[in-house]
This record gives structure tokens, sequence and C-alpha cells, in this order.
């Protein structure tokens, strides 16, 4: 499907080859879900697991991650909860993970916002570790709450002081109920500090447009539609059209590796986007380098 031309320079390299960044990856060592809830949702979207993941071997992932051209992995999960099928790796296990392969993954972390005092310990003690960016998921967080929540301001305030990510998940997989996802929240977030960057992650699906309108009202915010975009969900097409012309700086690529088919697959959907090279390359490496500041 081709869709129009945004305004703006193109990109000087256009036609170059870059590594991508795929700002939505869980390699072998770390998980979002239980294996069998991965399954469960691959079967739902029609896709075979990746060789990789099946076999649980590091090694092939990053064949497969070098074949598909992607150069750099951000390393993300929910937030530590105790919801059937989610089973979160926690911070530590994702800084050992970049300690071993600091070339190829960047670490976001994740807090349990009940306790704020305690997160807003814990915002500074990822920081000092080198991690880029913070997961807050207070849906289901042991004291359920919505992302807007005045109380977890606190967080939001020492993640924006330290020039942290808030990377948040909304989507009607995340709940426990489905308007837990509502974007208008982190538009609330994003209006009351405007230093900090908020990641949406699922692309507030099946909020598409409200997300969307989020974004272009809101400089500071950038989604990650991951499969909601590349598998033909419903909306698919509004976040590809968006990103060919109002918003081609705000959308990010993201695999959700292992919940994907195989990476070539996703670069080979992008491609049939039809979209100018440098909005492209926009989606697939340059707006999460800006965001990440590499």
């Amino acid at each position: 499907m081709a869709h129009p031309a945004a305004s703006g320079d193109a990109a000087e390299s256009d036609g170059e080859d870059y590594g991508v960044i795929d700002f939505r990856f869980r390699p072998i060592g770390s998980r979002s879900w239980t294996p069998e809830t991965t399954y469960h949702y691959l079967e739902r979207m029609g896709l075979e697991p990746c060789p990789s993941f099946v076999n649980q071997s590091r090694d092939q992932m990053f064949a497969e991650m070098d074949e598909a051209g992607i150069a750099l992995g951000v390393i993300g999960v929910p937030g530590p909860t105790g919801i059937r099928g989610l089973d979160p790796t926690g911070s530590a296990e994702i800084r050992q993970i970049v300690s071993e392969h600091p070339d190829r993954f960047v670490g976001f972390g994740s807090v349990e916002p009940s306790d704020v005092e305690a997160a807003v310990s814990a915002v500074g003690e990822l920081a000092a570790q080198g991690m880029r960016g913070v997961t807050v998921d207070p849906s289901t967080a042991q004291i359920s709450r919505r992302f807007d929540d005045r109380e977890l301001y606190p967080i939001y305030e020492e993640a924006q002081r330290l020039g942290l990510i808030v990377s948040t998940t909304m989507s009607c997989l995340l709940g426990p109920y489905q308007d837990d996802c509502r974007p208008e929240y982190a538009d609330h977030v994003a209006t009351d500090f405007g230093g900090l960057t908020i990641s949406i992650q699922h692309g507030g699906w099946p909020y598409v447009r409200e997300t969307l309108g989020v974004l272009y009202k809101q400089p500071n915010v950038v989604t990650v539609p991951g499969q909601y975009v590349h598998y033909g969900f419903p909306g698919s097409d509004d976040y590809v059209t968006a990103l060919a012309r109002q918003l081609p700086d705000q959308i990010l690529f993201g695999s959700v590796y292992p919940n994907c088919g195989p990476l070539t697959d996703l670069r080979a959907i992008v491609a049939g986007w039809e979209l100018p090279p440098h909005i492209e390359r926009k989606y697939l490496r340059d707006n999460a380098a800006r965001a990440l500041g590499i």
C-alpha cells in the first residue's frame, strides 16, 4: 500500500545501508510473557515463531537480527506484576544482558509503582546503572492506578530530572480493563511534564486514532505500534498514514520479538508500505536514535 510523501527534507544518506534500531525487543534470556502465552498469541496472529525462540539460541537470534539488519535492540518489558500470562524479566537480568552485549542492546528497567517512594528511589538506581528508560505500568501493579494518577507524579518528575524515557504499555492485552490503555492518560502526563519523553508501547491499540491525536498534540510522546501495525490489525493503515504524513518523527519500529514472525519478514512488510526512503529510515532508525540520544 503506497502512502503520500511527508513534508520535510530527505536525509542526505537515503539509499545507504544503516543499522535498524528495534525499540521493542526481548532477547533470549529475557521475557514479558510466559512461553505458553507467547505461543498462544503467535497462533492468534497466524505466525510461526522465530527459530531462535523455538531453540532458545542467542547465537541464532543474533544471526536473525543481522539478516534483518537490526543493529541495536532496546530491551523493555512490562513492569512487575502477578497477572496471569505475564512473567516479566526484572531490571537486574536486563542489565546483565546489556553488560554482556553492550554493542547490541540498550536497556530499560522497570519499577513497581505501588510504593511511590520506593519507585522514585529505583528510578535513580536505574539511571546510575546506565538504563536509558524506565517502564511504568500502573494498571497491572499491586495497587492498580491509571497512568495519569497524580500519586505517580513523583516518579515522572524523577525520570524527567534524570533524562530517562518513561515507557508504558497501552493495549487491550495489558489491562486488567481495556480502558486502562486509553491514550489520554499519556496526554495528561505529557502536558504536565513537558521535558519528559513518553513512549506508548503497543500503540494504544485499539485506540489507534486517539493515540495518533496525542502524538500530534504532544511532541514529547512517541509510540511503538509493533504487531498492531505490522500484521494487519484493524487500524494498522492509520499508523502508516500518520507516519507518512503528519507524524514522521514520532512512530518507532519495534519487532516485539519473540512475539513476531521472522525478522526478515518484518523488513519486507515495512518495504511494502512504499514509504519515501527518508521516512522509512526515520521509522527504522532515526526516530529511535533521537529518543535515545545516540
